[in-house]
């Protein structure tokens, strides 16, 4: 009997080495530009398209952080109250991420001033929603929950002269309202232009780039219209019988975190022609008389689109209307029947609380709203490491 033949193994596959790369870029599977189909482009759209729609800013009073401008007009203020039309600026995605950097920065201030109990003003509780006056607590004062959110100090003249808006805090033990501000090459050149151009070098190739260590270094005092606006604020707190004298100003720097605070007592007199040209307009809405002079004389860029508007016959969307905040709506709590309980989850709100009102911040230096106007945290006993903003 023939013997089979023996069966011949298969040849191995040969698995082909990939070719090392020649550089770093080479590692990339995706180039810049290459498509909205990535995480970055994908929340640069989003980012860029939230802020179009964002129309939560409050469009029917005078914000203390637009009077304190150098180039704030009366005028468009006045049309921009009147006729309920808000040409809203602009802003790409890198602006916007400069603004969110700032509302990180308020909240980690707010948490340490919180943590070392100094912290006063508005809080509101995550989980029944009730909101109070205090300073720093642990946990809600109706259903002791420890969810709470820090909702800033609001503070409002409207009665008087349309202005209202929110301190960024207030410092109990050192009767002060608190201001957070970022400081970076942006900053100084919309502030004091003449200060970054001193301090501009000039390199070998002929490019120049701007000295920030001794740009920051040469910072001593707060901005101008920073210390209009701290003095707005001041002039507002007292009026509501806040017992401050002064403003904290801490200024952190962009490019190397380092930090600096500068005090500032109150000076009403600083303020006297901003708070005239308030209530002027106050008085000119409430008896239907003309708008004020152009600041220009003529028409300057915040009024122009306003004339644009009247010549073209369209009309800009409408924004940023509620119900105005009162004199003393920070001191109100949500009103429950004897014996109910709290709401837990979402719930519908009350008519006399138009959806998102309470939310809604009606000052900011060019930033886009923060919908709860501070911080959030959970203070329960033991976990005081891990709170964090969200």
């Amino acid at each position: 009997m023939a013997m089979a033949a023996p069966k011949r193994k298969a040849p191995r596959a040969v698995k082909r080495r990939a070719p090392i790369p020649t550089s770093l870029s080479d590692f990339l599977t995706e180039k810049r530009g290459a498509g909205e189909a990535n995480f970055l482009g994908t929340v640069r759209t989003h980012i860029v398209e939230k802020n179009k729609d964002d129309n939560s800013r409050r469009q029917d009073i005078i914000h203390p952080s637009e009077m304190v401008k150098d180039d704030w007009c009366p005028k468009a203020t006045f049309l921009r109250i009147t006729t309920g039309v808000y040409h809203k600026p602009s802003f790409g995605f890198q602006s916007l991420n400069i603004f969110d950097t700032g509302h990180e920065s308020h909240r980690k201030w707010q948490n340490r001033a919180w943590d070392i109990g100094w912290l006063e003003g508005m809080f509101k509780c995550s989980h029944c929603y009730d909101k109070w006056w205090g300073t720093s607590p642990k946990q809600c004062t109706y259903c002791k929950s420890t969810a709470l959110e820090y909702a800033e100090v609001p503070l409002s003249a409207e009665g008087t002269h349309l202005i209202a808006g929110h301190s960024d805090g207030m410092l109990a033990p050192a009767r002060s309202l608190l201001e957070i501000k970022t400081v970076g090459e942006g900053t100084v050149r919309f502030e004091e232009p003449e200060r970054l151009s001193k301090y501009l070098v000039t390199l070998p190739d002929g490019h120049k780039m701007v000295d920030l260590p001794a740009m920051w270094g040469s910072i001593k005092v707060p901005f101008p219209s920073h210390i209009r606006q701290g003095q707005i604020y001041l002039w507002l707190a007292q009026r509501r019988g806040l017992d401050v004298d002064r403003m904290t100003f801490v200024y952190e720097s962009k490019f190397n975190q380092g930090v600096k605070q500068f005090v500032v007592r109150s000076n009403p007199d600083i303020i006297a022609p901003l708070l005239t040209a308030a209530k002027d307009i106050k008085d000119r809405i409430s008896t239907g008389e003309p708008a004020p002079d152009c600041v220009d004389g003529d028409v300057c860029k915040q009024c122009k689109p306003y004339q644009e508007t009247e010549t073209d016959g369209e009309e800009a969307p409408r924004r940023g209307r509620r119900q105005a905040l009162g004199e003393d709506d920070a001191e109100a709590r949500p009103q429950r029947a004897e014996g109910q309980k709290p709401a837990r989850g979402r719930h519908a709100r009350s008519a006399s609380q138009p959806d998102g009102a309470a939310g809604r911040q009606a000052d900011g230096a060019v930033r886009r709203v923060d919908p709860v106007g501070g911080i959030r945290r959970n203070t329960a006993r033991g976990s005081s490491d891990r709170r964090k903003g969200r």
